[in-house]
């Protein structure tokens, strides 16, 4: 098993004018999970945009199980985004029209998995989460088709999830349900987790809360439970 599911060093990226990160480190191990905490604006969205290699850093280096994103061409980036990254979004980013077996399996087909058991694999992580079946995600709840988005994520076993403020567009019960889920997976699932958001309830589950304080993080709270 690879040391860091995520190693970030150094890192230094500016928007504009605006200096966002200057010398920022993180590690996320296998089974760990961690969050970043704080207000819109703050960079949060734009950390995770450079760990996928959406985002050049100007300075840094980024790892994701070992592969060392940036280093890595537009090709390599992508088969380290399709084959060892899963990312959550707000609104779920699922395509309405199909049904949660075929957004999930979807995922996969893309990776370039091919035959039944791709959606064999979708319909077992749907079950774990609890997703039941329909002919469109369009008639899950708002809960439901996070729980869609998350297995999705996980469909091609990725080293890292990623989850940029997964329980947003939550109501308070659907955000508590998708969270406990959303922080068991580490354990579950052997990959490290990464979620920004700036709800602390949801931040209060992770093993490592940070915020981003002049360019860096900052730890704000570890272990689980204790300040």
């Amino acid at each position: 098993m690879t040391e860091h599911a995520l190693l970030i060093s150094k890192l230094r990226c500016t928007l504009g004018d605006r200096v966002l990160f200057d010398g920022l480190d993180l590690a996320i191990a296998p089974g760990e999970s961690a969050v970043i905490l704080g207000p819109s604006g703050s960079g949060k969205s734009t950390l995770l945009s450079c760990v996928l290699g959406l985002i050049a850093p100007d300075a840094g280096a980024i790892s994701v199980a070992g592969n060392a994103v940036t280093e890595a061409n537009r090709s390599q980036i992508a088969r380290i985004r399709a084959g060892e990254i899963g990312m959550v979004f707000q609104f779920g980013e699922l395509l309405p029209e199909l049904s949660p077996v075929e957004n999930v399996a979807l995922a996969a087909l893309l990776a370039g998995h091919r035959g039944e058991v791709v959606y064999e694999r979708a319909r077992a992580f749907l079950n774990e989460l609890g997703v039941p079946e329909s002919e469109t995600v369009a008639t899950l709840s708002g809960g439901e088709r996070q729980r869609t988005a998350v297995a999705r994520a996980l469909i091609n076993e990725p080293a890292l999830l990623l989850a940029d403020e997964p329980t947003g567009a939550l109501d308070t019960a659907n955000r508590d349900r998708v969270a406990q889920m959303l922080f068991a997976i580490p354990r579950t699932h052997a990959c490290g987790l990464l979620v920004v958001t700036h709800d602390l309830a949801v931040a209060e589950r992770a093993d490592v809360v940070y915020t981003i304080q002049d360019g860096a993080l900052v730890r704000a709270r570890s272990p689980r439970g204790q300040r």
